[in-house]
Parts: structure tokens; C-alpha cells; sequence
């Protein structure tokens, strides 16, 4: 790999160098290309010249492993936001409570890679909103692996839970690597934006396990967090046992944080979004979820007409339908068994959709 040399990734470079606007981001180390050339000298600070040096160029190490924010995000500045989450947001109080202080006290212990520190300020510089989720989907993450000794009348391992809130905090910080126009898309997305959102999470696997000394159980899991246990998630499609402990923590945090955010009723609908297609996730990690919405009490808006009610119905009919006609066209083109296997699975999903709803 050293001989063929490794581009910067032109996402994640102009991420950083946004965030050289802000922040103090310099060179930890000379960056040099797979020549011998230096590029960029230790110490020397980033500016809009560095996008102009690396171009076409093979580098001998990855760019990221180079670089450095002084004055970035910190354990601290996680601190504050998880603290000011419990205070301003119901969902997330109910869904830490009694696990908070656990929480606060294990953040100030947390190893902040230097990597993984200037990408946390990069995508913060960029996008604001990513760092509060990495917030909150490290602090659920670590109440899971803390819920599992609660259970069993014993006290969970510091290790796991550290690594857990790890694992959360890191989870989508292969989203730097996606061009923009791909993130925070709504309306259905075309296949090219597919395949940049899919390998995200690989993308952070392979960038962590080469740049960072973190377990790689750690890394492992956040390549895992858009698995399904059913097998209907990515990159992989791993189903099952095949999905490590770590991952299946992370589907359900994805999912569970990401939904906290909503204005009306989060926790209730992140208890239905967690069970209503059965055999998605791992009941195990959706029980505290699924036990605060009932503690709360939370209730779904009712239904202002039959229309409103009989609309997400209709809609669920016509994809049925328009799923069935693609399996018989898949079929009667006689394509591969891989191909027709993925309209059937969308017919089951949407089946079970159906009756759920």
C-alpha cells in the first residue's frame, strides 16, 4: 500500500480545510509524497495552499494521520453538550436517567485519538448538528452496555462501557468521506447517492484500524451500526450472529438517537421504529428504549381523519405492488438468484410493514 501511496480524500480535505478557518489545524508531522517530497512541513499551519499541494499527489502516509487541531473539539466540549442535552431534551433524560452520572464521570476517560479529534472538529465546522448526535449516540451507547449489568444484578465492566461510548461518539465519522449534496438528503435518492451513503461506515473501519490503536472490536462495531439482524441492512447485509455485540448496540443507537431529536413523541416513536419490523434489531438493546417510552407515557398524535390515518396505507400498497411487478420482470429476465432475492426481501419488508402499521 505504501508503494502505490495513498490521494487525500478530496471530501475529507476540503472539510478540514474549512475547518482551518476556525480552528488552528497544523501539520503533526512532515507530509510527504510517495517520492520523497515534501509537501507540507511539521508544524506549518493548514491554509487553502494545502488543498493546491496534495492535488494528483499519492502521499506516503494518509493525510489524516498528519494533521492535527489544536484547538478542537474536546472531552470537555463533550462534556457540555451531553449535559445540556439532559437539561433541555425530555427524551434524552428519560432515556439516560440514572445513568448520567456513569456517563459524565466516564467521559473525562475517554482516549481522544488525535485522528479522530480532527475529524470530529472537522465535520463539526461543516455541519454543527453531527457533533451533538455523536454526543448522544456515545452516551446511549455507553447506557446500553451499562444496562446489560443492570440487568444481571452485577456491575458492568468499565472497559466495555468506555468502549461502547467510543464506539458512539466515532459511529458516522466516515460521513466526511460523502459528498454533500448526499447528506442530510430528503426525498428518495438515486443510486449513485446509495452507494456513497452504503460504504460510510467501511470507510471508518478501514481509516480507524489504519491511523488510530483503538480495539479493533471498536471499529468493528461502527462498521456494523446500519446492519440489520435480519440481514436487510449495509454494507455487508451480516445478519445475525455474524453482527458483533458492539454492533447491534449501534443499530439500535442510530436509530433511537436520531429520533430523539423529533419535536413530538420521540421515544414512542423510537420504540415503534425498533419493533416494527420484526427481527431487525436485537431485542436485548431495544428493551431500555422500548422501557422509558412506556414510563413516560408518551402518545403519537391521533389521527385527524380516516385519510390522514388510510394514507400510509395506500402508499405501502402501491410499493407492494410496484415490488411484485419488478420480482415477475426480474424473473422472467431470468436474472441471477442474487438479484431476484433482493425485490422478494422488499416484498417480505413491506408485507410486514403493513401489518405492523
Amino acid at each position: 500500500m505504501a508503494r502505490l501511496g495513498i490521494p487525500a480524500h478530496p471530501q475529507a480535505l476540503n472539510a478540514i480545510i474549512r475547518a482551518s478557518r476556525q480552528y488552528a489545524i497544523i501539520a503533526s508531522r512532515d507530509i510527504v509524497d510517495i517520492s520523497g517530497m515534501n509537501l507540507w512541513s511539521q508544524g506549518q499551519v493548514v491554509t487553502t495552499s494545502l488543498a493546491e499541494r496534495l492535488f494528483q499527489r499519492r502521499l506516503a502516509n494518509p493525510l489524516e494521520s498528519c494533521l492535527s487541531a489544536q484547538d478542537g473539539v474536546t472531552l470537555r466540549q463533550l462534556d457540555s453538550l451531553l449535559q445540556e442535552s439532559l437539561e433541555t431534551n425530555s427524551a434524552v433524560h428519560a432515556l439516560l436517567k440514572g445513568h448520567a452520572p456513569m456517563l459524565l464521570r466516564e467521559i473525562e476517560h475517554l482516549p481522544l485519538h488525535p485522528v479522530v479529534q480532527l475529524l470530529l472538529t472537522a465535520s463539526y465546522a461543516s455541519r454543527p448538528a453531527t457533533l451533538k448526535h455523536a454526543v448522544l449516540a456515545m452516551a446511549l451507547a455507553g447506557a446500553l452496555a451499562a444496562s446489560a449489568g443492570d440487568k444481571n444484578g452485577t456491575q458492568s465492566n468499565t472497559a466495555v462501557i468506555r468502549m461502547a461510548m467510543l464506539a458512539g461518539l466515532m459511529h458516522d465519522i466516515g460521513e466526511i468521506y460523502i459528498p454533500p449534496q448526499y447528506l442530510d438528503h430528503h426525498g428518495p435518492m438515486g443510486v449513485t447517492g446509495h452507494k456513497h451513503l452504503m460504504v460510510h461506515p467501511r470507510l471508518a473501519q478501514l481509516l480507524l484500524d489504519s491511523t488510530t490503536d483503538y480495539p479493533r472490536a471498536v471499529t468493528r462495531g461502527i462498521s456494523e451500526h446500519h446492519e440489520r439482524m435480519d440481514g436487510s441492512g449495509y454494507p455487508a447485509r451480516l445478519g445475525g450472529e455474524q453482527m458483533s455485540t458492539l454492533g447491534r448496540i449501534l443499530s439500535v443507537v442510530e436509530v433511537a438517537v436520531a429520533i430523539s431529536q423529533l419535536p413530538s413523541a420521540p421515544l414512542a416513536r423510537a420504540s415503534f421504529a425498533l419493533r416494527v419490523v420484526p427481527g431487525e434489531f436485537d431485542p436485548a438493546w431495544t428493551a431500555l428504549i422500548c422501557d422509558a417510552a412506556r414510563q413516560v407515557d408518551e402518545e403519537l398524535p391521533a389521527p385527524q381523519s380516516e385519510l390522514n390515518h388510510a394514507l400510509p396505507l395506500r402508499n405501502i400498497d402501491d410499493l407492494q405492488q410496484q415490488a411484485r411487478a419488478l420480482a415477475q420482470a426480474l424473473h422472467q429476465q431470468r436474472c441471477s438468484a442474487a438479484v431476484t432475492s433482493i425485490a422478494e426481501e422488499a416484498i417480505q419488508r413491506l408485507d410486514r410493514l403493513r401489518v405492523a402499521w
